[in-house]
């Protein structure tokens, strides 16, 4: 293959029925209350997972939805959403390449879950719980996520669709657990959909649709360039990957569908990405992915890391 060849994957050719069903069983609870989860109570959820491969690149996709209560109807994990010529087809002008259709999946990212039925006065009721993934954290043990492993360096751009909402979508070093500086990551996407004007209008002439820039501080998608739409977004994220390295993409408490990717092998632009350094006052966790704080002992993770106090 040449310097810079790309290799394109696309939702929408994808076989649904090839969808493997799996367990999570790690830091998954059958009981607690709503602070905690009672690790005295195993139990499990069902994963369903997706495996694209193109020539050096391999996504695999989890979706994994909460559980329900006993006789009520199991959610469908994956489902193939948008129309090929609706606004929500990523084959306006600005989209390149161009996508029809995405999967959505199922689940908040977690790296503990807990979940169980409750008799109140008002009948059974599931209740849910879950702590959310913060940096140097290790990776969701449940929920919708994705993880890229790449054969050779270069550039991946992921075409992909956020819920409404204001929370931060990470793409995760898998072996520094930590998210990717947001000024190696380009972001392009639209608002609400294809024809959503975000800034001025048809009428003056000068409408704008598609938001071009680096990825927020913050890495809430919707904040590129500024911006404060709390709408869907939809579009193009892209960053640098190295040979042999995974990186995990997710949004801490919804969920993105996915359109597709391409890979471009070549340069990246490595040398261009900063890594945090261990972070002395970073939160706190214990074996079950609680915070806690500076007087907790035990066997305890702080930026990533086992340590006895």
């Amino acid at each position: 293959m040449s310097l810079n060849a790309q290799e394109v994957w696309k939702a929408a050719d994808y076989n649904l029925e090839n969808v493997v069903q799996g367990e999570a069983t790690s830091n998954i609870y059958g009981g607690g209350t709503a602070d905690a989860p009672d690790t005295s109570k195993p139990s499990t959820l069902k994963t369903f997972i997706i495996t694209a491969e193109t020539e050096n690149m391999t996504m695999t996709a989890v979706s994994t939805p909460n559980g329900v209560k006993e006789g009520d109807k199991e959610p469908i994990a994956w489902e193939l959403k948008g129309k090929v010529d609706g606004n929500d087809a990523l084959i306006v002008d600005g989209c390149n390449p161009k996508f029809a259709q995405y999967l959505m999946g199922k689940g908040n990212p977690e790296i503990s879950h807990w979940e169980f039925d409750e008799e109140t006065d008002n009948g059974t009721a599931h209740r849910v719980y879950g702590t959310y993934w913060e940096p140097g954290m290790d990776m969701p043990q449940k929920g919708l996520y994705y993880r890229f492993s790449a054969k050779k360096s270069g550039t991946l751009k992921v075409a992909i669709y956020g819920n409404k909402n204001q929370n931060p979508t990470y793409i995760v070093d898998a072996d520094t657990k930590q998210p990717l500086a947001p000024s190696t990551i380009d972001v392009s996407i639209f608002y609400q959909n294809t024809g959503f004007a975000f800034k001025g209008s048809v009428d003056t002439g000068d409408a704008e649709y598609l938001n071009t820039g680096k990825m927020a501080d913050d890495y809430v998608l919707q904040h590129t360039n500024g911006i404060t739409q709390n709408r869907p977004v939809l579009g193009y994220v892209s960053f640098p990957v190295e040979a042999g390295k995974s990186y995990h993409m997710f949004n801490t408490k919804s969920q993105i569908g996915i359109y597709g990717f391409e890979f471009t092998v070549g340069t990246t632009g490595i040398s261009d990405i900063t890594v945090n350094k261990a972070n002395a006052n970073a939160p706190i966790y214990n074996l079950a992915g609680q915070r806690v704080n500076n007087n907790a002992k035990g066997i305890l993770i702080q930026n990533g890391k086992k340590f006895v106090k």
